[in-house]
């Protein structure tokens, strides 16, 4: 196996891990159910950082539509303009001891909030009066896979519930909801058997790529985001991703003959034919290009076939471990090591973390 093996094995947990969320849903979620009805805000906020705030860009939409409210993600470094008669807000960090978040909680010390962490034991904790758990647990390994992915299931879990518990949402589409959910974390079981075995197939060219493009719509695009981060962090190569109609404005002059691009079928039945005559232009000027699609029928061997339920908010499980997986094998394939000079030394002069996270 190759030395990264650690970072696969951990990442095979998530569906796992969501089914465990969804399943708790009610104890999990008690906490910020309790603080919802008290408050009765009139508009969310989701403050956070890094993986934290692209699980919070990602769940954004779903949660508008459960809570029938404005939610507005933030990042904890520019906490502003808070309006509305009754605001709450939403301070989320995996590990606990981001310090933006940790500021920007004092900053904002008036308004009612609370925080949600990876571990029950931890500063941001300490020093809220509202606290709840993600139920992801500690992550052993640096690039964060679980904890996105549980990051953005207990987010949906806090406006289904709270949704709920207000009467916003009936019986009926609550119970269709999880059942979506369900759905969803089914396919990405699906989905990683099938990057697994498409990587291991195209694992000589993978390894050429030096640049790295992500294309989807929606939620997946905001999913796909969090992708970039994946790579940045393991492979250190650059990527980027797009929304597919911003990216056909001005981006796509950036596809050169090593980057690799890597396109998410729209389930939009009007963009499916732009997607894919984007794909056959694109070829021509990297022969690293890529089309994921749920779509049946017949394909070339570069196209990866993955299962979606349709609905945009379980996008996010379905094709975000692509990306990840994507950032952990070829990481492998090149040999390339965790970690860097460049981060150690200035975390140390400029630390993220509270104690750098000790």
């Amino acid at each position: 196996m190759e030395s990264n093996a650690h970072i696969v094995e951990y990442w095979k947990t998530q569906p796992e891990v969501l089914e465990a969320c969804l399943k708790n849903s009610l104890p999990l979620t008690e906490n910020f159910v309790k603080l919802y009805k008290e408050v009765s805000p009139t508009h969310l906020y989701l403050v956070g950082s890094g993986t934290s705030l692209n699980a919070e860009e990602t769940a954004v939409s779903f949660m508008k539509e459960m809570l029938d409210i404005d939610v507005i993600s933030m990042p904890s470094s520019y906490v502003h303009n808070i309006r509305g008669e009754r605001p709450l807000l939403v301070f989320l960090s995996q590990g606990g001891s981001s310090t933006n978040t940790l500021k920007a909680m004092e900053e904002m010390a008036a308004y009612p909030y609370i925080t949600v962490t990876g571990e029950e034991t931890c500063e941001i904790a300490a020093r809220s009066p509202h606290h709840m758990i993600i139920g992801c647990g500690e992550e052993p390994v640096g690039p964060k896979t679980v904890g996105y992915t549980a990051s953005v299931m207990i987010l949906y879990l806090m406006a289904m519930e709270a949704a709920r518990a207000v009467g916003i949402i009936g019986e009926e589409r609550y119970a269709a909801v999880r059942a979506g959910l369900l759905a969803g974390i089914s396919h990405m079981r699906y989905n990683m058997e099938a990057i697994s075995g498409w990587a291991a197939d195209h694992k000589e060219k993978l390894k050429e790529i030096e640049k790295y493009i992500f294309i989807g719509h929606g939620t997946g695009a905001a999913a796909l985001k969090e992708g970039c981060l994946k790579v940045l962090e393991t492979i250190k190569y650059p990527a980027f991703s797009y929304e597919f109609e911003e990216y056909l404005h001005g981006p796509i002059l950036a596809v050169d003959d090593h980057t690799g691009a890597f396109l998410f079928l729209s389930g939009k039945l009007g963009e499916r034919e732009r997607f894919k005559r984007l794909a056959e232009c694109q070829s021509k000027y990297s022969e690293y290009t890529y089309l994921i699609t749920d779509e049946e029928g017949d394909s070339d061997e570069k196209t990866l076939r993955i299962r979606k339920t349709g609905a945009m908010y379980t996008e996010v499980f379905e094709i975000v471990v692509i990306p990840q997986y994507l950032a952990a094998v070829v990481q492998g394939y090149l040999g390339i090591v965790d970690g860097s000079p460049l981060y150690d030394e200035y975390t140390a002069l400029c630390p993220t973390k509270y104690r750098n996270g000790k």
